[in-house]
C-alpha cells in the first residue's frame, strides 16, 4: 500500500481514446529537458478519477498525500519520496524512481512491488495532470504545488473528468486537514520505508 499515491497517480496509460465529440481531446505534452526541471521538486496529490474497481478502493483510502521528484544521475530517471495519510496512519516511502519514455511522454513508476505507467497530458509551474488507462478504463488525476487548487484549475480538472465519462463518485480528493507532518525535500533520498504514527490531537 506504500506505493499507492504514485501509483495511482501514474496509473495504466499507454493509448489515448477518442473523446465525446464536444470535447477536445487529451493530447500528450511534449517532454523535454525543461519538461524534466519543471518537473523536480515537491507537488500535492489533490484528486483523482478512475472507472478502475482495484484503484477506486484505493483512493478512498488516501486521505491526503504529497511527493518530491528529484534529480539523478541516471538521464530522465526521478527518485520519489512520497508521504501519504491512509486512514489513521502516515505512510512515508522513499525506495521508488519513475523512469521517463520521452518519445510518447510516458512515466513509469518502479517500486519494490509493482510497476504502473501514466501519459503526461499537461504541466506547469502550478499543476501536473495525467492520464491512466487500465484495459478499458479511464483515469486522470492531478497535482499542485500549492495544497488547494485554484477555482480555474478545479474547474479544469472536473472538465477532463466529465470528459472522459467519469462520474463523480468514480473522483475522490484530499483534504488539507489530514496532511501527513511535512518530510523536508533532501537532495538525495534515503533508501527505507517506514511508517509514521499520525500526532496526537
Amino acid at each position: 500500500m506504500a506505493l499507492a499515491c504514485i501509483a495511482i497517480i501514474l496509473g495504466l496509460a499507454h493509448l489515448l481514446t477518442a473523446k465525446p465529440l464536444d470535447c477536445e481531446p487529451l493530447v500528450p505534452e511534449t517532454i523535454d529537458n525543461a519538461t524534466m526541471t519543471k518537473l523536480l521538486g515537491m507537488w500535492f496529490y489533490i484528486a483523482a478519477a478512475s472507472q478502475h474497481l482495484r484503484t477506486l478502493q484505493e483512493l478512498e483510502l488516501i486521505k491526503s498525500a504529497y511527493y518530491f521528484l528529484y534529480p539523478s544521475s541516471h538521464q530522465d530517471t526521478f527518485p520519489v519520496t512520497q508521504v501519504m495519510r491512509l486512514k489513521d496512519k502516515c505512510v512515508v516511502d522513499n525506495t521508488s524512481y519513475i523512469s521517463v519514455i520521452r518519445d510518447n511522454s510516458t512515466m513509469i513508476l518502479h517500486g519494490p512491488n509493482e510497476s504502473s505507467v501514466a501519459q503526461l497530458i499537461k504541466s506547469s509551474e502550478d499543476t501536473l495532470m495525467l492520464y491512466h488507462l487500465d484495459g478499458t478504463d479511464k483515469g486522470l488525476s492531478i497535482s499542485a504545488r500549492a495544497q488547494n487548487l485554484s477555482t480555474e484549475q478545479l474547474e479544469e480538472f472536473k472538465t477532463q473528468v466529465a470528459c472522459l465519462g467519469l462520474k463523480e463518485e468514480e473522483t475522490f480528493y484530499t483534504s488539507v486537514k489530514d496532511l501527513c507532518p511535512m518530510e523536508e525535500e533532501r537532495d538525495d533520498k534515503k533508501h527505507s520505508v517506514e511508517v509514521v504514527e499520525p500526532p496526537l490531537g
